[in-house]
């Protein structure tokens, strides 16, 4: 039997970026090791069984059908063209961070999509890195849904300004220049074209959830965070070039 050790989820986290971890069907964890899992909300997940979404957790008011609107008014029932914005608030489906949630699902819809066909190929470390990209998603929807602070974060195992600053100047880290969309890069890197011009939109969802008329923008920790996407896209994209380059 597999035994997974506090030490082991400590390095996959700190020294690799991962936010998931993965385990086999009878590996046995140790209580030290979940300590440690929940104590820096990674996701622990059995390979073979679909994840547990953990966020749902209605409010109580909604278990006796009461409900109220941003304003504050008081709704007897949840009517069909409204949805929660979180607890028991009710708005408009129409409403902008609504849309943020759709398109950010979305994306991650496809982000699966592209994975199944990625394991097919045997590529499992594409496959690991979309991981954790899907993992940062759901860590972006479920700081907007519970209104909670998006934490210091690493992704691709580069905190926010590494992932900014390798993607922006790939001579430097890769020693080849910017690409341009192009058949010839090849399907993984025309699909993760594909995924980062997909981020792009939830990106602009997000700025118009979060800009306030006079320009100003508040939840400044999720913009920066779906600004991020789009580079890690794209700096996926060089890391397959730079090996293609040195081939």
């Amino acid at each position: 039997m597999e035994v997974l050790q506090e030490d082991t989820v400590r390095q996959l986290h700190l020294k690799q970026g991962r936010t998931e971890i993965h385990i086999a069907r009878k590996t046995y964890v140790t209580q030290q090791a979940r300590d440690y899992i929940k104590e820096k909300r990674l996701n622990l997940i059995v390979d073979g069984e679909p994840p547990e979404n953990r966020e749902i957790r209605p409010a109580p008011e909604m278990a006796a059908g009461r409900f109220q609107t941003e304003s504050g008014r008081t709704l007897n029932g949840k009517p069909e063209h409204m949805t929660h914005l979180h607890g028991n608030v009710l708005v408009p489906k129409t409403h902008p961070r609504i849309a943020l949630r759709g398109q950010l699902d979305s994306l991650e819809a496809e982000i699966l999509c592209f994975q199944v066909r990625v394991r097919k190929a045997g590529e499992e470390r594409l496959a690991l890195w979309l991981d954790e990209i899907t993992a940062f998603c759901r860590g972006l929807m479920r700081c907007e849904v519970t209104e909670t602070a998006l934490e210091e974060w690493t992704l691709l195992g580069l905190k926010s300004q590494e992932l900014r600053e390798q993607s922006q100047q790939p001579q430097k880290y890769f020693g080849i220049g910017h690409l341009l969309p192009d058949c010839r890069l090849g399907e993984w890197s025309v699909e993760l074209n594909r995924l980062r011009a997909l981020s792009r939109q939830v990106e602009l969802a997000a700025a118009a959830a979060f800009l306030r008329p006079d320009g100003t923008a508040e939840r400044t920790d999720l913009l920066q965070g779906y600004n991020r996407l789009s580079s890690a896209f794209y700096l996926l994209m060089l890391r397959l070039a730079a090996e293609k380059e040195g081939e």
